[in-house]
């Protein structure tokens, strides 16, 4: 668990909100209930009865998945020269769902393309008409493939693996379109397997206590996004600033993730996506 420090929250003084009276009750409301219940404790404690107790604690390892990748963070630079040494122009994930969210939000965010690396692209549709657009804008012979999925069976990531290893094998023949994939999915899933069988180029695992929706900062989010030329590093070491100043002995009224979860808790009920 993160340990505040005893230094100002820098990021409770930068959150402003304008909820209306109304709102606002609510939200303090739920604030110093998780105060007094000591529920933020319970949270990093992963305290399942914090939900309905039926194993819910189990999938909280993204409370501390920003210190875990740090604590391994070599290997974004080991991947970044390998990608390099591949003479990619571009990167395509193939995903469906919450293994292709983060990918896409870092397209979006850093579309300038680095200098020797390839510039990412996110493919998470089986509509045939985004697949001819997708390939119709990239040399197959200089692509990059990220084939996404916690399960390793999602049937719409697999099936286009299969139909680029396909065209790129009848491009470059099996041995060299095998080094042209990569796999993300957790360990000894069915994508792995095919993985191995198939000669892919690396195999990056997922966090079997994360789930998808939540992979932004495991290798779901980041390795994609290391290969294409975003700064991983400094991400996670914001994120894990940002754990600090969220850590279960901070005041509660000085806890940022706190305070936005409430907000958002709050404002759903509300009507306020209306």
């Amino acid at each position: 668990m993160p340990n505040a420090t005893s230094t100002p929250n820098d990021y409770a003084s930068k959150l402003h909100r304008s909820l209306g009276e109304e709102l606002t009750s609510r939200v303090d409301a739920i604030v110093d209930e998780w105060g007094a219940a000591g529920k933020v404790a319970r949270l990093w404690a992963r305290d399942a009865s914090l939900w309905t107790g039926a194993g819910e604690g189990a999938w909280l390892g993204w409370l501390d998945v920003a210190s875990a990748q740090l604590a391994d963070a070599d290997r974004f630079s080991v991947l970044v020269e390998d990608v390099r040494s591949g003479g990619f122009e571009d990167a395509v994930l193939v995903g469906m769902g919450g293994s292709s969210l983060c990918p896409e939000v870092l397209s979006l965010t850093f579309a300038a393309q680095t200098a020797g690396l390839p510039r990412l692209r996110v493919l998470d549709s089986t509509d045939p008409q985004q697949i001819k657009t997708l390939q119709e804008q990239i040399d197959l012979s200089k692509t990059l493939f990220f084939v996404s999925s916690k399960s390793g069976s999602t049937l719409e990531p697999n099936i286009l693996a299969a139909y680029f290893h396909a065209r790129v094998k009848d491009l470059l023949g099996a041995e060299e379109a095998g080094r042209r994939f990569v796999a993300i999915t957790d360990p000894g899933s069915p994508l792995q397997e095919l993985a191995e069988r198939e000669g892919y180029r690396a195999v990056f695992p997922g966090v079997e206590s994360i789930g998808g929706r939540y992979s932004a900062l495991s290798d779901f989010g980041m390795i994609p996004g290391a290969a294409c030329g975003v700064d991983v590093v400094s991400l996670l070491e914001h994120a894990g600033e940002m754990a600090h100043a969220c850590a279960a002995d901070v005041p509660t009224g000085e806890n940022p993730g706190l305070a936005l979860g409430a907000i958002i808790g709050c404002a759903r009920p509300a009507g306020a996506r209306r």
